[in-house]
């Protein structure tokens, strides 16, 4: 009942971290789920799902990155432009926390442009294309970290 109990946590509180970018709400849900199989063994989830959660966990890092990569480009950003959105989530969240995260990929975006002698508004355009894919990737984590925590509870059931 107790590792139940956490797996639950970890799992809220991950469906919340992709509602907070600061949080990675996907490998926190992860996380429950493989404490879960840890300390009930048997009597828990099977390996096999264990490893599909993880599969799913690495997929949304994956995506976080290409709907960065990709809304830059959507919007007009030349491969330089998208990289300095990529790059800049990354400095971003080093750096500056939950703001820099936000931001960082705009900056980037947009500086990478400029130092590839793009227009500001050309430049602005790839900076709001970071704006698209973090929102097109925030739905599908939150989609990928809800399915997670469903399966789990569907299985825990069936058990």
């Amino acid at each position: 009942m107790l590792a139940t109990l956490i797996a639950s946590l970890f799992i809220a509180i991950g469906i919340l971290g992709c509602l907070l970018p600061v949080l990675p709400g996907t490998v926190i849900a992860f996380i429950g789920i493989a404490l879960h199989k840890l300390l009930l063994g048997d009597a828990s989830v099977s390996w096999g799902f264990v490893g599909l959660a993880l599969a799913i966990t690495i997929f949304s890092i994956v995506i976080d990155v290409w709907c960065t990569w990709w809304g830059a480009r959507r919007f007009g950003a030349s491969w330089k432009g998208a990289l300095g959105a990529v790059l800049g989530g990354i400095a971003g969240l080093i750096f500056f926390s939950l703001p820099g995260l936000i931001i960082g990929p705009v900056v980037g975006a947009i500086l990478f442009e400029l130092m590839d002698n793009r227009s500001g508004p050309e430049a602005v355009a790839a900076g709001v294309g970071t704006i698209v894919g973090g929102l097109v990737a925030f739905f599908l984590k939150f989609g990928m970290t809800a399915a997670m925590g469903v399966g789990f509870y569907m299985a825990i059931m069936a058990h």
